[in-house]
């Protein structure tokens, strides 16, 4: 039976496959060839130094292409050290003075929690400690069942980690020798690819892809580095010990649409003045409108009128991507959504 391209049914089945490929190459062949489609973009970025070096300082061949990439491996390596040396310091601090936290947190929730079980005793007319010693009950067998949980998935995690350190060493690895080999081989692929009957709606999938979802990685990715470091320098200022740490994180959920940075900072403001520690809370302050200036600005910037997405729309393909991805689908949500509409946009 033939259906009219212009009918809604057309439309939605259409958009139903197109979808449905999307998700299938994003679950199970991008972890496959991530390696290697980093390898190459990282190859294309490269590139234009390497011939640079080549056609105008005269360097030899070898030396401007290998150069280059042996001093982008060096940088690189530098900064991954220095960002994983900062990150297991403060998490070894943190892990040493984790009793401490436990226990001030445990006497604030009992504080809090007694407080609150008297007023339900007061105001539904039970015997004073009836709410505490039935939520106590429910606590000790929760204790139990996490503790045997525990054990039982002891084995488990740390297999689970084991094979994951392993697979992202092998991907490294992977990466590293693709470099190296697409040293050579970037002008032999673009030619092949040029000649294929898949270059022209390949291409035109790929330039706009291009244009707003890599724009859009591009931009977050920039974005999450300056956060990173505006968030630490603010955190360093009132001594936070762990303020590489939690700098990471806060700039983490920044990404995430309408709640921002402004999420934790503005409430730890408000407890800070509260508390008349009148410096912390100024630069508290004053850290969330740096952050809320870079993303406004860069955002406007690096974007311009964006992918085209309201912030409802935005949040809704964030969530959904983190549903399905986990934390990566912060960028994979709204980069599958941009494939879609470029695939769809095809006659």
């Amino acid at each position: 039976m033939h259906m009219d391209k212009s009918s809604l049914a057309y439309q939605f089945f259409r958009l139903l496959i197109v979808s449905s490929g999307v998700y299938l190459a994003f679950r199970y062949l991008l972890p496959l060839a991530f390696p290697f489609l980093l390898a190459y973009i990282l190859m294309r970025t490269l590139y234009p130094m390497m011939c640079f070096l080549h056609k105008k300082w005269k360097l030899p061949q070898f030396l401007s292409h290998y150069g280059t990439l042996f001093g982008f491996f060096t940088v690189v390596t530098s900064l991954f050290l220095f960002i994983g040396w900062k990150i297991i310091t403060q998490l070894r601090l943190f892990f040493s003075n984790f009793p401490v936290y436990r226990q001030l947190l445990e006497s604030t929730l009992y504080q809090q929690t007694t407080r609150l079980c008297h007023c339900i005793d007061y105001y539904l007319c039970l015997e004073n400690g009836t709410v505490y010693a039935f939520l106590e009950q429910r606590m000790s067998d929760f204790e139990q069942t996490s503790a045997k949980n525990l054990t039982t998935n002891a084995g488990k995690a740390l297999f689970n980690c084991l094979s994951g350190s392993f697979q992202f060493f092998a991907a490294l690895i992977i990466l590293i020798i693709s470099m190296i080999i697409l040293v050579k081989e970037m002008e032999p692929l673009h030619k092949k690819f040029r000649n294929s009957s898949f270059f022209v709606p390949i291409h035109s999938v790929l330039v706009r892809l291009k244009d707003s979802g890599l724009a859009y990685l591009k931009a977050e990715f920039t974005i999450l580095i300056i956060n990173w470091i505006v968030c630490s320098l603010g955190l360093f200022c009132i001594h936070n010990p762990y303020f590489f740490l939690f700098g990471m994180g806060i700039s983490i959920f920044d990404a995430f649409p309408v709640l921002g940075s402004g999420f934790i900072f503005l409430p730890w403001a408000i407890y800070a003045f509260l508390d008349r520690e009148y410096y912390t809370a100024a630069i508290l302050i004053t850290t969330y409108l740096i952050t809320l200036f870079v993303r406004e600005f860069l955002e406007a910037k690096l974007l311009g009128k964006g992918l085209g997405l309201s912030p409802f729309f935005m949040l809704a393909a964030i969530f959904i991507g983190i549903q399905i991805f986990g934390v990566t689908g912060i960028f994979l949500g709204p980069l599958a959504i941009v494939l879609v509409r470029a695939i769809l946009s095809l006659n």
